[in-house]
């Protein structure tokens, strides 16, 4: 559950948009496959989100929370493809999470010694490779990214 008191991550995303598609929760064993496959410990606040619902799609159908396999499987694609090594800086200190509708970006900061600190989530734009911040925490990703307006 989120921190806060909220009653759950779905009952936030369902106060915030009326288009989230859930999936099942994730398993335990799944996640640790991941923090092992890419060498750091999820943030809490997303660790529990996968474990209520392992991905959410929403606005236009955007991967606004990845899978736990898409957030490995992502992560391996940008920090392993050597097309990429010429184009942008490099991905290794970033955990991206999700995606929107204009394909930029969405991630937690690694810090030096392979652990994320921070609960800050930053937005990689792909066309210029410019990294900024987005929201202080998960739940404020989420309002920013869903809010009805």
């Amino acid at each position: 559950m989120p921190p806060y008191n909220a009653p759950s991550w779905k009952n936030l995303v369902e106060s915030l948009t009326d288009d989230a598609e859930f999936g099942p929760p994730a398993q335990k064993d799944r996640l640790a496959a991941v923090e092992q496959s890419l060498g750091v410990p999820l943030p809490l606040a997303l660790r529990e989100f996968l474990l209520e619902t392992d991905g959410l799609k929403a606005d236009y159908g955007s991967g606004v929370v990845w899978s736990a396999a898409d957030i490995d499987e992502r992560n391996q694609e940008f920090r392993g493809n050597s097309g990429f090594h010429s184009l942008y800086m490099p991905f290794n200190h970033l955990l991206f999470i999700g995606d929107d509708v204009g394909s930029d970006q969405f991630a937690f900061a690694i810090h030096a010694d392979g652990i994320i600190h921070k609960n800050d989530i930053f937005r990689w734009e792909h066309e210029s490779d410019a990294r900024s911040w987005f929201a202080s925490r998960l739940e404020q990703y989420l309002d920013q990214r869903l809010r009805k307006d």
